[in-house]
């Protein structure tokens, strides 16, 4: 591409980005804090905000991560406890850290368990590998913390974007860390992105994420396409016998992203490892986010896939 053409198609992506940002705060940003605030009186979330050291010079104030403990914690001195760490979707690009509050909330309070939500860098401005290099720091992080975590029995979790992060630190990350990861739980993943905008299709789409979305996104993250089948880019490519003893993925019937994450999970099946896959009927892309109304479909889902998640934690962290 000409020097020109590409800097006009670089301006073009950033005000695209711009743009589906601002979309985004404005249509999401009631709900979420609707939703947020109920979940915290349901759960009695206990939240502690922090930031913590990054290896990104560019990020003085460090990664901001919230930090969710289980009520027992806060009365008693005992023995650290289990960890999950968890990153939100984003499509790589959108800063929603936060939208995930009562998915935490209630498993730190139902599976007894310290719960981290961890921020990263997004893209255009920061591409692969940022967002790894703060997943990085974040695991780390949790083993200089003795006191309070076990670094022995720790989780990961994450929704969209958040959960490939997830994906690849419990797999292509795992050997490299200072913490022991026994699972992940991974809700409706991206898991493969050599796959272009039009390539995923299924047969019943429930608001669908349109191609030209998802197209974007990928070019943002990992601009050089030849990277995408890197299993540090997009986890199908991982190494099985990487994972955890644990694997849970929760995909959506409509949601286009369905197969990939069916595939990851019918390889992973091999005997060596417990793998979960729970397919939610019905259920688009991102379902759960929103404040959905209490006693209908989609928050019977939400409930469905939470206590999946719950009690995976329990059976895999004890």
């Amino acid at each position: 591409m000409a020097p020109l053409s590409h800097f006009i198609a670089l301006v073009r992506q950033r005000f695209t980005v711009l743009y589906l940002r601002t979309l985004v705060a404005i249509i999401a940003y009631l709900p979420l804090r609707r939703d947020r605030l109920q979940s915290f009186k349901t759960y009695d979330a206990q939240l502690e905000r922090l930031h913590i050291n990054s290896m990104d010079r560019k990020r003085p104030r460090g990664i901001k991560i919230h930090l969710y403990s289980p009520p027992s914690a806060i009365s008693s001195s005992g023995s650290p406890r289990p960890v999950l760490v968890n990153w939100h979707g984003s499509g790589f690009v959108i800063p929603l850290h936060d939208s995930d509050a009562p998915f935490c909330a209630q498993v730190a309070k139902e599976a007894g368990i310290y719960v981290l939500d961890a921020d990263y860098s997004k893209a255009p401005e920061a591409p692969f590998p940022a967002a790894l290099d703060d997943v990085r720091d974040v695991l780390n992080w949790v083993a200089t913390q003795p006191e309070r975590f076990d670094a022995s029995r720790v989780a990961v979790s994450g929704f969209s974007a958040g959960a490939a992060l997830a994906l690849i630190a419990s797999s292509t990350l795992r050997s490299s860390l200072k913490v022991n990861i026994k699972i992940v739980i991974a809700i409706y993943p991206i898991t493969d992105l050599t796959l272009g905008g039009g390539d995923r299709v299924i047969p019943k789409p429930v608001r669908p994420l349109s191609p030209w979305a998802l197209q974007l996104f990928c070019d943002c993250y990992a601009p050089d396409a030849s990277m995408r089948k890197d299993a540090r880019v997009s986890p199908t490519y991982a190494k099985a016998e990487d994972f955890p003893d644990t694997v849970v993925l929760i995909t959506c019937e409509g949601d286009v992203l369905e197969p990939e994450a069916k595939a990851l999970a019918e390889r992973l099946d091999d005997g060596r490892r417990k793998v979960t896959k729970s397919l939610l009927k019905g259920m688009h892309h991102g379902f759960d986010k929103g404040d959905p109304r209490k006693g209908t479909e989609v928050w019977e889902r939400r409930v469905e896939a939470y206590r999946l998640a719950v009690d995976a934690l329990r059976g895999s962290l004890g």
